[in-house]
């Protein structure tokens, strides 16, 4: 293996780990840990309106559902990680048992219709990483990887023209990564009148780039346009139901809350600020995004009563509800628009966190706070 393959190998699996922990790990134990790594990247770029976006999400993680047909659907990509690392450690034998074998160049099965079907595996298996926790940072990392991946098939596919000359003949007669060639074609009639390949290439790149960031900036768009979400201007606060209801629902829960006197006393006391409140279920499973969780037996003693994946995320809805209140600023902004909550520099820090029965409009409990689960790093805010 050349110097520069090794580099460019190791700089994948780099990219790929730092994909992985975030979104994987920060949904255990191991969370605090990784935001020990995470937080001082998180905080640097939280400092500047012109880079806080990098901490945002582009696709719903806190709430269960949109009214999106398109947005559903994309949210079972998540099931790509397991096709996709399933997939990789099946080519990964089948190319390692043909050198075993001394068998020469693997041309058969999926090979004799794409050249690099690991590769193509190992970057569908980073998609499902990327819906599975939808950071921004997560799209550059996954972005950088993919690239560096193109140039590693290409550095391999010049060693094999050199060890196995048969293989520019195989190479015409397949497709680099997805059958028929499709990129290679539209490469072609885009950028084919540009004499010098590798200025192509860049170009090529910077558009696919560009295409790549517009679509997760739209995608993000129509997730906050497909959520139940209700503003109340006379105080300052945008209400987001994790649960798909009518503005009534959400104006009545809000209303219900607020009056309370030591709701009402805590959010006067924070000053001219603006607020969130995310209307949870009683057993939302992702409580420690929005606050931190005081009575973790009593939480763990809720799950064991879960019968499905989907209840331990998003709990169930009933009469009883959790109601959390935070507090909105961006960058050298402590008061931020009603309209520009959902900005991509906004950030929630929470203030407060209430029990409320809907039946009864009795709230049960009120606990302060100040963090999350995950101490100051940036949570969805959707």
């Amino acid at each position: 293996m050349t110097t520069k393959k090794k580099l460019t190998s190791g700089a994948i699996l780099v990219l790929y780990a730092l994909i992985m922990m975030e979104g994987i790990l920060m949904a255990t134990p191991f969370g605090l840990f990784l935001y020990s790594f995470y937080r001082p990247f998180l905080e640097g770029v939280r400092q500047s309106v012109l880079t806080a976006w990098i901490a945002a999400f582009f696709l719903p993680h806190s709430v269960a559902a949109t009214s999106s047909t398109l947005i559903q659907f994309l949210m079972l990509s998540k099931l790509l990680f397991f096709i996709g690392i399933i997939g990789f450690f099946a080519f990964a034998i089948q190319v390692y048992w043909a050198k075993f074998r001394r068998k020469g160049v693997v041309k058969n099965i999926v090979y004799s219709y794409i050249r690099h079907p690991q590769y193509l595996f190992f970057m569908l298996s980073g998609v499902g990483l990327l819906f599975m926790w939808p950071r921004m940072m997560m799209l550059i990392l996954f972005t950088i990887m993919s690239i560096f991946y193109f140039y590693l098939a290409k550095f391999e596919e010049s060693r094999m023209q050199a060890k196995h000359p048969e293989y520019l003949e195989y190479m015409k007669k397949t497709a680099m990564f997805i059958p028929g060639n499709p990129g290679g074609k539209i490469f072609n009639l885009l950028f084919g009148w540009i004499p010098n390949q590798k200025v192509a290439q860049l170009i090529a790149i910077v558009l696919v780039i560009i295409i790549i960031f517009s679509g997760a900036i739209g995608l993000r768009n129509l997730t906050i346009a497909n959520i139940s979400i209700t503003k109340i201007p006379d105080k300052n606060i945008m209400v987001i139901s994790i649960f798909p209801h009518t503005e009534q629902y959400l104006r009545d829960v809000a209303y219900k809350t607020m009056a309370y006197d030591s709701v009402h006393k805590a959010l006067s006391e924070q000053g001219n600020v603006s607020f969130t409140a995310h209307i949870l279920p009683s057993n939302y499973g992702m409580l420690g995004m929005f606050v931190e969780i005081q009575n973790k037996a009593e939480l763990a003693e809720s799950f064991r009563n879960r019968s499905s994946l989907k209840d331990w995320l998003w709990g169930t809805e009933s009469d009883k509800v959790k109601v959390v209140i935070s507090k909105i600023d961006k960058p050298g902004e402590k008061f931020v628009p009603l309209n520009e909550i959902m900005d991509m520099s906004a950030k929630m820090t929470p203030v407060l966190v209430a029990d409320l029965n809907l039946t009864t409009g009795e709230i049960i409990n009120v606990t302060m706070t100040s963090t999350t689960h995950y101490g100051d790093v940036p949570q969805p805010i959707f």
